[in-house]
């Protein structure tokens, strides 16, 4: 089959009777990272809500249990196997909600107490072949008032899984609490379908794999001085700094692009790039940055981990100006962007990089421009229902670094290995990073090295 029909086929469901499923490519990418770096927890992506009123906990509890049956990839289980690790997925007996009732508490302590656990089940270090590998929690505070977290290891689901939960969870309840169906459309496939369907359109990626092989050959590691020295494995400690710009930067930058023929994500990661030149002296930079990975209509409404990371190599050589430097960076994000379907872990088993304990293959760093608006809106029926704040950054990589473009500013989240950095050193390169756009958009034609010192005091970038 060719790469287009195999695009313009419907993805078929799998053959009755298969028990040992295969991975997907994405997921055999996580269970070695799991694996390799095993850290002190696991990556965990969780939904964690208040909730105000007269809140039916059976019918809520039974609206979890019923999301989980519907999604099978929320009841996996995973086994090694010679070669790699197969997934397994168990019948449909719904989740067995932990509750925990602290009106036993002074009113004062109750609200520390359920952040303190909840923290805990955010932070905990899952077991990837006996689980649990999702989990529930109700914390009742008052009569009506709970607090209600779902945990999912992160190799069963994704960021845009959790938007999906958000409103099926809440629908489910919606149905239960009023004795009427859901109104949910029946998934076109699961996501073991999808696993083995990737597993049989293998072939049909060659031509885009042996572009990423020949685009990440010799592929250096980015060499940041750090502020500790690295440890001989690499951690999941992290801290997190926010950083607010002006919006009044965003809209110049936003006009630098079109002006380019370009995106804010290609300016953002021009700068970034420029940035980390600048720290390291290296001036071939390659950071990682996540794509949804849903580029069907099928897997649309699927729980399941369908983001990939993308590549993206930068050409700094030659103190290029800025405009120049934004010219290769939109060259080098069309042609990665263009070929995205290839799984990240796939990429890396083709370039059969050496095993390096202390920091991640490929990249160290990340970037991601959020398209969403910054808070998550909650809605559940008969409920006052809002975000239930909880702060426990985990990392894998060096540095993870967000981008939000809001209404009235420009947000930037700077998540770090706190085993490497120290916030002072965080803090400066925010500012750092700040000033670098401000240039750029007074003075495109910069050079690299005068972005370093255009509007800084001497010395600053001494390091």
């Amino acid at each position: 089959m060719t790469h287009l029909a195999a695009l313009s086929t419907p993805i078929p469901r799998r053959a009755d009777g298969l028990v040992e499923l295969p991975l997907s490519a994405l997921q055999q990418r996580i269970w070695f990272l799991c694996t390799a770096y095993p850290g002190t927890s696991s990556p965990i992506l969780y939904l964690s809500w208040r909730l105000r009123g007269p809140l039916d906990v059976a019918a809520f509890l039974d609206a979890v249990s019923a999301v989980v049956n519907r999604h099978e990839t929320l009841r996996t289980r995973f086994r090694a196997r010679d070669g790699g690790a197969v997934q397994v997925f168990g019948p449909e007996t719904g989740l067995v909600t932990e509750r925990t009732d602290l009106t036993g508490l002074p009113e004062a302590d109750r609200e520390a107490r359920a952040r303190d656990l909840l923290l805990a089940r955010t932070q905990a270090l899952l077991d990837l072949e006996h689980g649990p590998l999702v989990g529930s929690t109700l914390v009742t505070l008052d009569d009506e008032h709970h607090v209600w977290c779902l945990t999912v290891h992160h190799i069963l689901a994704d960021g845009v899984s959790l938007e999906i939960l958000s409103r099926e969870v809440p629908e489910h309840y919606r149905a239960l609490r009023d004795g009427v169906p859901p109104e949910l459309a029946e998934l076109p496939i699961r996501y073991g379908d999808f696993a083995v369907w990737q597993e049989e359109m293998r072939d049909t990626q060659a031509d885009d794999l042996r572009y990423w092989r020949e685009r990440l050959a010799g592929v250096p590691v980015l060499e940041l001085p750090t502020d500790l020295p690295r440890p001989a494995e690499k951690g999941t400690r992290a801290a997190e700094l926010v950083h607010r710009i002006d919006v009044t930067v965003a809209e110049r930058l936003e006009r630098l692009a079109r002006a380019e023929g370009c995106t804010l994500f290609m300016v953002l990661l021009a700068a970034l790039q420029a940035m980390l030149t600048l720290y390291s002296g290296q001036d071939d930079i390659c950071v990682g940055t996540p794509v949804a990975g849903r580029t069907r209509v099928e897997l649309e409404q699927v729980v399941g981990l369908f983001a990939n990371t993308l590549p993206l190599r930068g050409d700094l050589s030659g103190n290029p100006t800025f405009r120049e430097l934004l010219a290769r960076i939109r060259t080098s994000a069309i042609d990665g962007l263009s070929r995205q379907t290839v799984p990240f872990g796939r990429i890396v088993a083709e370039l059969d990089l050496p095993k390096d304990m202390s920091r991640t293959q490929v990249f160290q760093v990340i970037f991601v421009v959020h398209t969403e608006v910054e808070t998550e809106h909650v809605t559940v029926p008969g409920l006052r229902a809002e975000p239930f704040g909880l702060s426990g950054p985990q990392i894998l990589h060096d540095l993870v670094f967000h981008v939000w473009r809001g209404p009235t500013r420009l947000s930037t989240e700077y998540r770090y290995d706190s085993a490497l950095f120290l916030p002072a050193t965080v803090t400066a390169m925010a500012q750092r990073y700040e000033q670098i756009l401000r240039n750029v958009c007074d003075n495109p034609d910069l050079r690299l090295f005068e972005l370093a010192v255009a509007g800084f005091p001497a010395g600053a970038f001494d390091e």
